[in-house]
Parts: structure tokens; sequence; C-alpha cells
């Protein structure tokens, strides 16, 4: 008998290596699947061909194929909220922006900005209302989430649709993208290069782009199979 136990002993302890292996190669898999849905979180233009629109910092053209991460994108998440994201990837750029706007100019233009005065990114709505740094208003806005890594920042935020402006106006707006330096506890001027303006005037809340939905439906199945090896291996 007492063979007989020492046996099976020796064969769990041979057991042990293998379910560590098992573990680690489990949490190397879900750290991995983690990765892919955070990434996701920083590439914003999933969706771009789909029921968002995007602009592009370069010329305020819209894309369903981005070849840039610097873009502009909004997204009519229900019937009264509208998702804005803004990412630049620009070491030297403080702020950026996108604006609505009834003429093509900077006067009467409600900004929504994205903000780094240090480490932190922040989000201001602002008012243009001449040629001039427009002042902090009264926010609509609802800040979902900022990053700031290395040139690349970016942040989500979500407005009312009903609001002023009114983001469903039938009559739309023109979009304006801008990005200047922070300095000196402000944001300064855009360059003449540092700014664009659309051709014509968009409905907030209709999108340009058709295709596949933003949140494609692969990353709800690789968040499904991380819930699933996060309960195997820790529980």
């Amino acid at each position: 008998n007492n063979y007989k136990y020492t046996s099976k002993c020796r064969d769990i302890e041979n057991i042990r290596p293998t379910i560590s292996m098992t573990k680690l190669f489990l949490t190397l898999l879900l750290v991995s699947f983690l990765g892919i849905i955070q990434a996701d979180h920083h590439l914003i233009a999933a969706g771009c061909d789909g029921n968002k629109t995007c602009y592009q910092f370069s010329d305020c053209t819209i894309t369903t194929s981005p070849s840039t991460t610097n873009l502009a994108t909004i997204y009519t998440t229900g019937a009264n909220s509208v998702e804005f994201q803004l990412q630049f990837d620009n070491i030297n750029a403080g702020w950026i922006a996108i604006g609505l706007s009834t003429t093509q100019s900077m006067p009467d233009t409600y900004v929504f900005m994205c903000v780094r005065p240090t480490a932190e990114v922040v989000v201001q709505e602002r008012f243009a209302s001449a040629r001039a740094r427009p002042p902090i208003v009264t926010s609509y806005l609802t800040t979902e989430s900022t990053s700031n890594v290395g040139s690349l920042f970016n942040c989500t935020f979500t407005s009312p649709v009903s609001r002023t402006p009114m983001l469903n106006d039938i009559d739309g707006y023109y979009v304006l993208l801008a990005w200047g330096q922070y300095s000196a506890g402000s944001i300064q001027q855009h360059s003449s290069t540092g700014r664009c303006v659309t051709p014509q005037r968009y409905v907030v809340t209709t999108a340009v782009g058709s295709g596949t939905a933003v949140t494609p439906a692969f990353l709800f199945i690789y968040a499904m199979v991380a819930l699933m090896l996060a309960s195997y291996i820790y529980v």
C-alpha cells in the first residue's frame, strides 16, 4: 500500500509541470486577446466603411479606408447620442479639434477639443465667435476615454443630439478640423496648414460610409474567449 501511495504521488508531481505550462500558455493567450481588444480602442479607423463618418485631418476629406492615424470620426450611437473620436500622431501637437459651423470660417463655430497640456488628455467644448482663441463654454460633452502614448493621443466623447447646436439639424454643418501647439498654459493658434474645412455641409447624425458595422463582430468573440480563458485559469 505504501508503494502504491508513493507511486501515485509521483504521478501527481509529474503532472504539475504540465498543468503549469498549460496555464502559462493560456495566460499568454489571454494577454494577446486583451491586447487585440485594447488596440482597437486606439485604432479608431475601425468602422470608417460602416456606420461612422471619418474625416482626415490633412484635408477634411471623408475616407472609408484611412491611410493615416490622424482622424476625426463621428458615430451616432442611438437616437439621442453622438460619439466623437479625435486622434492625432504628432509630438508637437498639444490640441486637436473638430468644429461644426454654418459657414466655412471660424466665427460662429462650435468647437469640440482634445487637449494635452501634460500627460493627461482633457476634453473641452469651446465657442469661436471671432478669429481669436475660443473661450471654454459650458459643455454638453461626456468624456468616454482618453489616451496619450508617445506622439499619439486621442479622445472619445459623446454629446446629446438635442443641444445647441442641434446635431440632427437637417441643413447640416461644415466640419472644420484643426490642430496646434499648447504652451504657456494655453492653446496656441494653428498654422495655415493646421486647419481644413469640408467643401459642403453634412448632417452630423447621418453616416457617410457604408458597409461593416462600427464594432466588428470579431471583437465581441475575442472578449468572450478572453473571459472564458480567465475563468479557467484563475477560478
